[in-house]
């Protein structure tokens, strides 16, 4: 009998094709980005290893394993360095509780180039603002990519780019905020989910002709109320994005000299989906997009810069079911590239996503794309924490599109995620999320 296997995100899957490199795309495809490259990785588990592997210039891969809660004033800096790259295990995550201006924040790479940060879970102890630092800072740096990250939470921005930094993308990756914010802070907002600052005022003009960055198959989740980005000077490729924050004041804000292309993405009910400050952008080209239930702003202005890479596009109405079922720090294996690892995802090919309530109450579809029909098919579970879930379906599945009445699956635990992996034969890539 064959089996399909739905894992969460720490359970690793031989079914998974395992690549030695993955390709960059955007801006930062237009120098190459290949980090550390297949240097032998560091493997660190403690924030004293962490903190001595960011610091050598010597090693060139470093990859996390667990969970790091960082101590007061922790803040790591990856500074001076060329060829490197900070990859997640499946399940690392990189915790700051500092509140404080000067203490806060998690890592600040700064004058270096040709970096990879990939597959990290960064999180912030909750919006506050004070002024203090982001997450992950980008300054004055060149050809990085940050990829299949999730960043939550920050003290001040989850991810802010800036100081003529330049050929940046970002694909992959959750920008959210899962804690209240924390009012009183010098600032003076209480309410300071601020996500993605890209140039960090008008006067600085350093930035001119600087701050090229792709950002691509990226989720602005819950909690995020502004800055997705708000970007000044920078030539930004917004491409094949989902934002579906409940709580935004806007989603993409057009500053000083910003020259935005905002491409196929898809809005969903969200407020001002397009700011733009009057008098003073280059352009915000709205191209392709789809707003469903958005209010506000939705019309972009200018013809923006024409990109010199070729990369590929879905449709954006595709988007939202493709962004949400690969995106953040979800790989399990270092070298993967996907959350299915099948290559660019085409969403029209073998994959797909679908969402069901627990109790389940409506009819499952799956797709079959091998020869053979009527196969005994045997579905089972694993939840994150690893407890087996025993078998939810048996019966038998025929080529093409299936119906399962929801009824037939043994009813899962509460809250459990799952997600159906390729079958050794490519028959099956149907993800399968439980709410």
């Amino acid at each position: 009998m064959k089996k399909i296997l739905l894992l969460a995100f720490l359970i690793v899957a031989t079914s998974f094709q395992v690549k030695a490199q993955c390709p960059v795309s955007g801006w930062a495809s237009t120098n190459g980005v290949t980090g550390g490259g297949t240097a032998t990785p560091t493997v660190v588990t403690t924030y004293a290893e962490l903190r001595t592997a960011v610091n050598s210039t010597a090693v060139k891969v470093i990859h996390v394993s667990g969970q790091i809660t960082f101590p007061a004033a922790g803040r790591l800096t990856l500074n001076n360095q060329i060829g490197k790259s900070i990859i997640g295990l499946a399940g690392a995550r990189l915790i700051s509780v500092d509140l404080t201006a000067g203490g806060s924040g998690i890592l600040y790479v700064k004058n270096s180039s040709n970096i990879i940060i990939k597959n990290i879970t960064f999180e912030g102890p909750g919006a506050y603002d004070v002024d203090g630092n982001d997450n992950m800072t980008i300054d004055n740096c060149t050809s990085v990519w940050v990829d299949h990250c999730t960043f939550q939470d920050a003290l001040d921005g989850n991810l802010d780019i800036k100081n003529a930094s330049d050929l940046i993308t970002v694909t992959w990756t959750k920008f959210e905020y899962l804690k209240a914010p924390i009012p009183g802070g010098s600032g003076g907002s209480n309410d300071h989910r601020f996500s993605n600052l890209f140039g960090s005022g008008d006067d600085a003009t350093q930035d001119e002709g600087k701050l090229r960055i792709t950002m691509q198959y990226c989720w602005w989740g819950p909690g995020v109320r502004e800055r997705m980005p708000r970007v000044r000077y920078g030539k930004v490729h917004l491409l094949n994005n989902y934002f579906n924050s409940s709580v935004s004041n806007y989603c993409i804000y057009a500053g000083y000299k910003a020259d935005l292309l905002i491409e196929r993405n898809y809005f969903e009910n969200v407020k001002n989906p397009i700011r733009l400050e009057t008098g003073n952008f280059t352009a915000a080209q709205s191209v392709d997009n789809t707003f469903s239930g958005a209010s506000g702003t939705m019309v972009g202005s200018g013809t923006a810069f024409t990109p010199p890479y070729t990369i590929n596009k879905i449709a954006s109405q595709d988007v939202k079911q493709t962004v949400m079922a690969g995106a953040g720090a979800v790989l399990l294996q270092p070298t993967d590239c996907l959350f299915l690892a099948t290559g660019e995802v085409n969403s029209k090919n073998n994959s797909a996503s679908l969402f069901y309530p627990n109790p389940a109450s409506e009819q499952i579809s799956l797709k079959v794309f091998s020869k053979d029909n009527n196969k005994p098919v045997q579905i089972s579970v694993t939840d994150f924490s690893g407890k087996s879930e025993g078998v939810v379906y048996n019966g038998t599945l025929s080529k093409g599109e299936n119906t399962i009445n929801a009824i037939s699956i043994k009813k899962l635990s509460k809250g459990v995620k799952l997600f159906l992996v390729k079958t050794d034969d490519d028959s099956y890539t149907q993800k399968v999320i439980v709410k």
